[in-house]
């Protein structure tokens, strides 16, 4: 009769390790630089068992007697799936013959295989997760039981290798070795991390900065990475286009004069509501700017939601140190790539002060706002354009365009930024 997993545990406590004993005996053992009090709590997801099968007389086949060991062992690393160890074994034969250790050791692995209806040993486990996303999860994870098997004549080794744990003779014997170790269950990767490493996307003028693991990171998890990750910059920050076809940014009680925008292309973004932990803000968008719009406090803008909607707000903007040329930069999630906005809030009393009214809706280039039609520029007699002052500070115009791309500072760096006032 089959014996109860609780019964053998408690056979197993008799089993007190470090005590001088020549003779092999079949049981599960707690490899420990102490003897174990409490076999049945020690076996409540171990990080680490042995099952030592004691072989009699020079047959192949385990006994019915080690079919109990085998299932109890089995129970513990396969069948258990609140168990979140992720087991390797290491099956190791010993006898007089390598031929009949290799024997032993296939049928134990057989055995491990047979019961998953397989050709090699499977399990299934919970698997606790965190993703940037999701937070703290589990996943049930299915894998290919790494085992690795050895087969030795116990006469080729040294003495030290013939017993196991410095007292029990391994002559005889098919020693099972279970280990917790997800890098060989998993692979050593063991999640996905985008960009994989600290990343700069550059456009003509503006450049994104994202930290390793901004866009999506999952650890503890056999799940592969999106492939074909695709992210861009895509540009409009010159002047001329901007005024020729202006537009405000929509905001519930102001309006936000944009000089310039860039929109960010990404393969991979969030909703608002998809995420159940808070995304950080660790996206840099980096404009270029003049001392001019630094004057006039311009800033960045990005979208920021809430249960109300979306609306378009001021980022905290700094100005970056750098010798070569003047920018600015604001932090956003991966779930504000969208557009971000060069500008400045203002009142709608202070419209007349940024563009020109237009008599007509037929007006090239005109928008509406507080009941009236504005541009943002007029053609002079000489078809030049003109741009009223307020509006020219904040616009990014300079006489001879030069390649102000430079690299990306540090995060070191970015102690010494300063933090634009409103």
């Amino acid at each position: 009769m089959k014996r109860s997993l609780k019964t053998i545990l408690v056979a197993i406590m008799a089993v007190v390790l470090g005590t001088p004993s020549l003779q092999a005996q079949t049981g599960i053992y707690i490899p420990s630089a102490k003897p174990v009090k409490n076999m049945q709590k020690a076996m409540i997801n171990p990080d680490k068992f042995c099952l030592l099968i004691d072989y009699n007389g020079q047959s192949a086949n385990y006994s019915v007697n080690d079919l109990d060991w085998l299932d109890s062992v089995y129970r513990v690393a396969f069948a258990d799936r609140d168990n979140p160890k992720l087991y390797a074994i290491t099956i190791e034969g010993y006898s007089n013959s390598e031929t009949l250790s290799e024997q032993r050791v296939d049928k134990i692995y057989d055995y491990f295989a047979g019961r998953c209806y397989a050709p090699f040993p499977i399990r299934y486990a919970q698997n606790p997760i965190h993703c940037s996303c999701q937070g703290d999860t589990v996943e049930i994870v299915r894998y290919e039981v790494p085992v690795s098997r050895k087969a030795y004549n116990v006469n080729d080794l040294p003495e030290s290798r013939r017993t196991f744990n410095k007292t029990i003779k391994l002559s005889n014997c098919v020693l099972i070795t279970f280990q917790n170790d997800p890098d060989a269950c998993l692979g050593s990767a063991r999640g996905c991390i985008l960009p994989t490493v600290d990343t700069t996307v550059r456009g003509y003028y503006a450049s994104v900065f994202m930290k390793r693991g901004s866009l999506y990171n999952i650890a503890e998890t056999k799940d592969s990475c999106p492939g074909n990750v695709r992210f861009s910059i895509e540009e409009h920050l010159d002047y001329r286009p901007i005024v020729e076809e202006y537009f405000l940014v929509p905001h519930r009680k102001q309006y936000i004069v944009q000089v310039g925008y860039v929109v960010l292309h990404s393969s991979i973004n969030r909703k608002y509501g998809e995420c159940k932990e808070t995304l950080p803000d660790s996206i840099y968008v980096r404009f270029p700017v003049t001392q001019e719009q630094l004057d006039n406090k311009i800033r960045i803008f990005g979208k920021k939601y809430s249960e109300k909607g979306m609306e378009y707000k001021a980022l905290t903007t700094k100005k970056m140190p750098s010798k070569v040329s003047l920018s600015v930069q604001a932090a956003i999630n991966v779930m504000q790539l969208d557009t971000i906005f060069l500008g400045k809030r203002i009142q709608p009393n202070e419209l007349s002060d940024y563009f020109f009214e237009c008599k007509t809706d037929l007006e090239d280039g005109s928008f509406k706002a507080e009941g009236k039609q504005w541009k943002a520029y007029r053609l002079d007699r000489h078809g030049n354009y003109e741009i009223k002052k307020p509006l020219r500070q904040l616009m990014r115009i300079v006489e001879d365009e030069v390649d102000e791309i430079e690299e990306q500072e540090s995060d070191s760096r970015y102690k010494d930024d300063e933090e634009i006032e409103e």
